[in-house]
């Protein structure tokens, strides 16, 4: 079970649907693997629709029924809410949550991983996000990234086996938001590789002195 968890401000944006592709994934993945913000998330719905419901009438255009119909014919959008999360599309592995398996119908050891050390891999997703950058992180077991910060906000999901820093230890299903005021160096426990999802609105920060050469490479 998750000890860490989505802030209650995104919870709603989700519920909403106000959130960006990106972020909407990795609540979906989350979801999938917590009750206890699920059960927020249908708190949060059923506010909105009794907001909704409450809300005074006002006058809509006469073509607004015909705009909606011809919606109906453009392909489903990449940033719907559950993101695939009751839908049977893509059987994919047990061990990947169902909204990823529209962008990832395989095993997580047969995707194309690259990076700059045989300890440290990542795979970039595909999705349609504007604002947002969304990686696959892979941490051999025992390895360490280098001390870095984030020029913005990384929203970090972890998928399968789990890491610590300073201040605390992830396990699967852990949300963790760092930020520019974030200096940390995570390390993947010893028994297994980590594998985390992250969403990013800009690039890593390496703090140390070897880190530092590598942030040119990092843009």
């Amino acid at each position: 079970m998750a000890n860490y968890h989505p802030y209650d401000e995104l919870l709603m944006s989700f519920a909403a649907g106000q959130l960006p592709n990106s972020l909407g994934l990795m609540v979906s993945c989350h979801l999938e693997k917590c009750s206890a913000c699920r059960d927020k998330v249908k708190t949060y719905e059923a506010l909105g629709g009794d907001i909704l419901a409450e809300a005074e009438q006002v006058d809509v255009s006469q073509d607004l029924l015909s705009r909606m119909l011809d919606r109906l014919d453009e392909p489903e959008p990449a940033n719907d809410r559950l993101m695939g999360q009751h839908s049977s599309q893509g059987a994919g592995s047990s061990k990947i949550p169902r909204p990823l398996r529209r962008f990832i119908p395989s095993d997580f050891d047969e995707l194309e991983w690259s990076g700059m050390s045989r300890n440290i891999k990542e795979f970039t997703l595909k999705i349609d996000d504007e604002q947002y950058t969304t990686k696959l992180y892979r941490i051999k077991a025992g390895k360490v990234l280098p001390e870095h910060t984030h020029e913005g906000n990384e929203f970090t999901l972890v998928m399968e086996g789990s890491f610590s820093d300073r201040t605390c230890d992830y396990h699967a299903g852990d949300f963790i938001l760092a930020d520019t005021k974030t200096t940390h160096q995570p390390r993947a426990a010893m028994d297994s590789d980590c594998i985390c999802l992250a969403v990013m609105d800009a690039p890593l920060k390496m703090t140390g002195m070897f880190g530092r050469m590598l942030n040119p490479f990092l843009r």
